[in-house]
């Protein structure tokens, strides 16, 4: 049974950015009383508030072999690679930017079954060494057709990787977790039917990525 206190919230504003708001706001109300250029400080303010901002979300279409973006962002990577121990999957990757929705959704329905954590250093994902030495944490999840991971990588601004629940089962679209910056692998089997391309814009929880595919067993 999940922890309530770690459960998603669905306030305008995630609860992840509200002491960074505070603080925001009330250096904006110090700059106004002493009239020490308010102005860039309450942009900073709005700034801040924007990039903690929880919209919701409806997926396009209802499937349940239907996998939906896990984060906002770009597609940045569509590819076939072998895994540790030989096996090969399908990667999609996605990479946001500082003002892209920090909210992280379930890509599917799903249940998460193991979750690692590799420390690292919070560095741009641009970067050629951002895959070797940047922190991440790894979900191994099985749905009712297929097993996935979502590799979740922390970019340059970001303080950390936020879970709202580490362990237990997901609706497709539901929140499991906020990244503020950096990049979210899907590691998918290889027949899975994909539906974007290089360089689209995603929404987390409503843009479609592709589909699971039927299996002979499906058919009865």
């Amino acid at each position: 049974m999940r922890n309530n206190s770690m459960y998603t919230s669905t306030q305008i504003i995630a609860k992840e950015g509200w002491n960074q708001i505070v603080f925001a706001f009330m250096i904006f109300l110090l700059s106004y009383a002493l009239s020490f250029l308010p102005w860039i400080f309450f942009l900073i303010f709005m700034g801040t508030l924007y990039s903690y901002r929880n919209p919701e979300r409806i997926a396009e279409e209802d499937d349940g072999r239907c996998l939906v973006s896990p984060m906002d962002g770009v597609i940045t990577d569509i590819s076939k690679i072998s895994l540790h121990d030989g096996s090969e999957v399908l990667r999609i990757v996605i990479r946001k930017s500082f003002w892209d929705v920090g909210v992280l959704r379930a890509p599917l329905g799903m249940e998460a079954i193991d979750i690692k954590k590799r420390f690292g250093l919070f560095m741009a994902s641009s970067s050629p060494l951002f895959s070797r030495l940047s922190e991440r944490k790894t979900f191994t999840c099985k749905s009712a057709f297929a097993s996935i991971k979502m590799v979740i990588s922390a970019g340059l601004w970001s303080q950390k990787i936020t879970l709202f629940s580490k362990m237990g089962a997901f609706k497709a679209g539901e929140r499991l977790g906020f990244l503020r910056d950096g990049e979210v692998a899907l590691l998918l089997p290889l027949d899975t039917r994909v539906k974007v391309s290089l360089n689209d814009e995603v929404k987390a929880g409503m843009s479609i990525l592709g589909y699971l595919a039927y299996k002979d067993k499906d058919v009865k």
